[in-house]
């Protein structure tokens, strides 16, 4: 997930850097289907256009976990690391029986924490990347840099965290390899679909984390931070190419996510070309 730096912002009473949301599922989520989910229960994943417009996992309801707020220790890789390893086992749990209700498999995603850029993917490590998930490896890689460790708990990298696990559910409902056998004909039809995969998962992470976000002692006011932060992380603001959506693509979906805390909320696939810009 990209999360460029900006002027220094204050809020939830502290001095917070400026980061801004975007986020990647990376080259090798593209490149194959041939691993597609799989599990030791549940029904088939869903193939073809259905896994992405019919999907069952969008008529599950409300995300029913959430999640405790951990201490707000800082200072320490190693404090990040127990703060994040918290929350993925609250993503573990909450996205586990979310796909239990849709029928489908779930295991959990490997995780890899890394304190300096390296190889992911088979690809280099982007500047200002903070987190990438690898679809053949079903792996979240998350780069704890110097801001985490200043606070491990700000809510902007909890929804990174969100955003790459959401790939992972992406995987897992088979909406990953359907969007990988799509064809396409042009670029442009190819960075839509991309636009598709990327505000779906800024959805299904600010579904997951508007539910918990009660628990997590978090006011409005920082929820209305995170929508402007994914606002300006949009393509028309970092000048990239098209392929994550415009700020206003970006901050619709995840108040979308927010308002619903339901995967019900973030059918990016049958949604008009004008909410996927």
């Amino acid at each position: 997930m990209r999360i460029p730096r900006l002027p220094r912002l204050v809020l939830l009473g502290g001095a917070l850097t400026g980061l801004l949301l975007g986020g990647t599922a990376h080259a090798d989520t593209h490149a194959t289907s041939a691993t597609a989910a799989t599990g030791t229960a549940g029904a088939p994943v869903p193939t073809g256009v259905k896994a992405l417009t019919r999907n069952p996992l969008y008529g599950t309801g409300e995300l029913t976990v959430s999640c405790d707020h951990e201490p707000e220790d800082s200072g320490s890789v190693t404090a990040v690391k127990k703060h994040l390893t918290a929350m993925l086992g609250c993503l573990n749990t909450s996205w586990s029986a979310q796909l239990r209700k849709a029928g489908l498999p779930f295991t959990k995603p490997a995780v890899r924490f890394i304190t300096k850029p390296t190889r992911v993917c088979g690809a280099k490590w982007g500047k200002y990347v903070l987190g990438r998930y690898c679809h053949n490896r079903r792996q979240l890689t998350i780069l704890i840099d110097k801001h985490m460790v200043a606070d491990p708990a700000h809510p902007v990298a909890l929804h990174v965290l969100a955003h790459e696990y959401a790939h992972h559910v992406q995987n897992l409902a088979g909406v990953m390899s359907a969007y990988a056998r799509r064809p396409v004909r042009t670029k442009a039809q190819a960075l839509m679909n991309n636009r598709r995969l990327e505000l779906q998962a800024d959805c299904l992470a600010a579904a997951f984390t508007g539910r918990a976000w009660a628990s997590w002692e978090y006011g409005a006011e920082a929820k209305e931070a995170l929508v402007d932060f994914s606002r300006r992380s949009g393509d028309d603001a970092l000048k990239r190419e098209r392929s994550h959506g415009s700020g206003k693509s970006r901050a619709t979906w995840v108040r979308r996510g927010f308002g619903n805390a339901s995967p019900g909320a973030c059918n990016t696939w049958t949604a008009p070309a004008s909410r996927i810009a």
